[in-house]
């Protein structure tokens, strides 16, 4: 309890640090980007928090309901000069207060320079919570997918094309003492043939090469966070013996005004010594319709969705799956059907209602059947 505590008074007062920035010169106060010569810093507070609850149905494990506030996040983002960008971003979640994005970013024209603690350019975990169509992001994303790291990166953005690339260290930079952390290499290619009119034609490619690393874990479950992640592992797979690994991220967004698709697939080829190679594999397709509002929105700069404009209501499907049971390895094999309604009630607020039927397969080191959840979000983001 006392360590609760402590993080948590901690997240408060570095909370107050960042809320009592307004004491800097009124230069901090404004969000445009062109910075005056004689105004060299502008910043502005960013932040979120999630009030979710639901309900499970039908599983064996009796978990019943759970409410709870996830994802408390505050921080800011510093403009300095006209090329000069630094973001620091601090959560509290599961009893402890970590780092989010921590980095500074040089731009210049369409090139973008970024060093620091960030997502590599690999799956949609990039997004942002706040942004995710559903509650939470597919379950073959969280489980395949890659999450912040350290490392140096380079985009170029043009009006039909985005090139992103970057190194990254394989160790975690918020436990300390770690040795032999390994590296990735990681890029991803987007290609726009069709944006216009409210209408977007998305295809990417994103490959990935890691090494340095002998033992590599997936985990994942039920797509939500009201299950903590050490109880939440309907597919865990542990592949010791690596030598290295080649992950391949495709994905597809259209965009036709109110109508939004989009789909990804999703996988993993790890070379191992002494036994069989491992390949991972999974994917989801999901789409979107408003039934108030004009248009989906989508980020030119970094391809990727956003959300619409306030007073829209969105109704929401998707198909999920992952699969990793390979190579004598028997991780478990999962899949699940969403149905979900976002409102946002205002540019700063959303509610979000998702309906899931979880379907677990082979091998599924939690085991049981088939069951349900039902649960709710109301969301604060700035």
């Amino acid at each position: 309890m006392r360590k609760i505590s402590r993080s948590f008074i901690s997240f408060f007062l570095l909370a107050t640090v960042f809320s009592v920035g307004g004491t800097l010169p009124k230069q901090a106060t404004a969000q445009n980007h062109n910075v005056p010569k004689d105004n060299p810093l502008q910043w502005r507070l960013i932040g979120r928090v999630f009030f979710d609850g639901g309900i499970f149905m039908n599983d064996t494990l009796g978990w019943d309901n759970a409410f709870q506030v996830h994802d408390v996040r505050l921080g800011t983002v510093v403009k300095i000069y006209d090329h000069w960008e630094v973001k620091i971003e601090l959560g509290y979640a599961d009893k402890k207060v970590s780092m989010k994005d921590v980095f500074l970013s040089y731009k210049l024209d369409n090139h973008s320079f970024r060093l620091g603690y960030a997502y590599e350019p690999w799956g949609n975990a990039r997004v942002g919570t706040a942004s995710f169509r559903f509650m939470q992001n597919a379950t073959a994303d969280n489980v395949l997918g890659q999450g912040r790291q350290l490392g140096i990166s380079y985009s170029y953005n043009y009006n039909w094309i985005n090139v992103m690339a970057g190194v990254f260290s394989g160790g975690d930079i918020q436990t300390s003492g770690q040795m032999n952390q390994g590296y990735s290499v990681a890029a991803k290619f987007i290609g726009r043939p069709l944006m216009k009119d409210g209408k977007v034609l998305h295809l990417a490619v994103a490959p990935r090469f890691a090494e340095g690393k002998d033992e590599l874990d997936f985990m994942g479950g039920v797509p939500t966070n009201l299950v903590s992640k050490s109880e939440n592992g309907f597919v865990d797979a542990s592949v010791d013996r690596v030598i290295n690994s080649w992950k391949l991220d495709a994905e597809c967004i259209f965009i036709y005004d109110k109508w939004y698709f989009q789909g990804q697939y999703l996988f993993a080829h790890l070379n191992r010594s002494g036994g069989s190679n491992f390949n991972g594999k999974g994917g989801y397709a999901q789409a979107g319709y408003l039934i108030l509002g004009e248009k989906h929105n989508y980020n030119v700069l970094t391809g990727m969705i956003g959300n619409p404009a306030p007073k829209s209501l969105e109704l929401l499907l998707r198909y999920d799956n992952v699969n990793l049971n390979n190579a004598g390895v028997r991780g478990g094999r999962l899949s699940d059907i969403t149905v979900g309604v976002n409102y946002f009630i205002n540019k700063y607020i959303a509610a979000k209602l998702n309906y899931t039927r979880m379907m677990v397969g082979d091998f599924s080191p939690k085991g049981g059947g088939d069951f349900d959840l039902l649960q709710a979000r109301m969301q604060i983001s700035f």
